[in-house]
């Protein structure tokens, strides 16, 4: 079968659409497909697909390149991975008669970033709401409307926000994103916290979204039993205002000198500090699925994630991972204690990593992208 993937994301962003475009693209290539990619540059570690550039932020030539590469490639099936709602309707004429679907990873208000109002949580929700109403409405109507033939979505979170948004049943396909055991993690993983010592990493784009300031309010309640307590993000500045109000909660609470911010790690210094944590946090307010959990999971024994995209999907029947309500400090310092209470059994690695894989497998990744496509 000749697919084409289409994404308005940079391909030079780091993990994200960029991983999981890479992921299925690799797959099918692997299940003897003919793959083609329409980015803005090609992506590394995918270079069984034909690459076609597409402009990124998209611009007024953007149906004229999606035409571009339907005629030049004669793909059986579009995929567009990632896309805007001005994307969509932007491209709708170059798709024509052809068959095609839509990932959709979030649809606004979720995941977009406003930069007022971070110590004021309901407001801060209520005017990105606001914000975003247009780009909001404009999603209703391309759902309602019948306009998008299927969408793939990663976890019931998302599924619910497009059942919402009106999208049909039918229409409404739930793949869950794979997860894929790290090579030597099955006996490592268990590292444990000295009396006095305990290590939190927590990998996520530093943005309001991601919930970083959940953890830094829970820090003063674990301080009085972990005096020697350091807190370390990982991941890009998405919203410079939210790193500057994150150091002053930070500071107002007396503890700015137990937050550790490194916005650009390598990926080996990245693992390296995954394997040196004692507990992982993903206190995420919204995610589409959060692979930065998943990539976790297969180095931290200890994990504490919020309830949402498949957190609570990767966390079921695990006894190294306790899932908190989204937006709760007190949860979260008493779920990272009550880990560390915890013996973990030898083989707990390993045995998440063979849960996880069954749990959300490849093969069946690849498998119902097939059966979409076919149908």
């Amino acid at each position: 079968m000749r697919i084409l993937i289409i994404s308005d994301v940079t391909s030079w962003m780091p993990g994200g659409v960029p991983a999981e475009t890479r992921d299925l693209i690799n797959g099918l290539a692997g299940r003897g497909h003919t793959v083609a990619f329409a980015g803005d540059a090609p992506l590394q570690g995918a270079e069984a697909a034909r690459h076609f550039e597409i402009t990124v932020p998209i611009d007024a030539g953007f149906g004229a390149q999606v035409r571009g590469a339907i005629e030049t490639f004669a793909p059986e099936v579009v995929h567009v991975i990632c896309m805007s709602s001005r994307g969509v309707l932007a491209m709708l004429p170059a798709l024509g008669a052809s068959r095609w679907l839509l990932t959709v990873h979030s649809v606004p208000p979720y995941e977009r970033k406003f930069r007022r109002w971070h110590g004021h949580e309901g407001l801060h929700y209520a005017a990105r709401a606001l914000r975003f109403l247009p780009h909001s409405l404009a999603w209703r109507w391309l759902l309602r409307g019948g306009k998008i033939p299927g969408v793939v979505v990663h976890s019931e979170f998302v599924a619910r926000i497009m059942a919402r948004y009106g999208l049909q049943e039918r229409r409404n396909h739930l793949i869950p994103l794979p997860f894929h055991p790290r090579a030597g993690a099955g006996g490592g993983g268990l590292r444990r916290a000295a009396a006095d010592e305990l290590r939190l990493v927590t990998v996520a784009g530093l943005a309001h979204t991601k919930g970083q300031h959940d953890v830094v309010k829970a820090l003063p309640a674990l301080l009085q039993r972990f005096p020697r307590l350091r807190y370390q993000m990982i991941g890009e500045v998405r919203d410079e205002s939210y790193v500057r109000w994150l150091i002053r909660l930070a500071d107002d609470l007396g503890i700015a000198d137990r937050l550790i911010i490194t916005p650009d790690l390598t990926h080996d210094a990245k693992t390296s500090a995954l394997a040196g944590a004692d507990v992982y946090v993903q206190p995420s307010h919204e995610e589409g699925f959060c692979l930065a959990f998943a990539e976790a999971a297969a180095l931290v024994g200890r994990l504490v994630g919020a309830d949402a995209g498949a957190i609570a999907a990767m966390s079921r029947d695990d006894p190294g991972a306790i899932v908190v309500p989204i937006r709760d400090p007190v949860a979260i310092a008493r779920a990272v204690a009550r880990l560390l209470d915890t013996d973990l059994p030898a083989g707990h690695m390993a045995d998440r990593a063979a849960r996880l894989a069954a749990r959300f497998s490849y093969e069946r990744y690849l498998l119902a992208h097939e059966h979409l496509y076919a149908a």
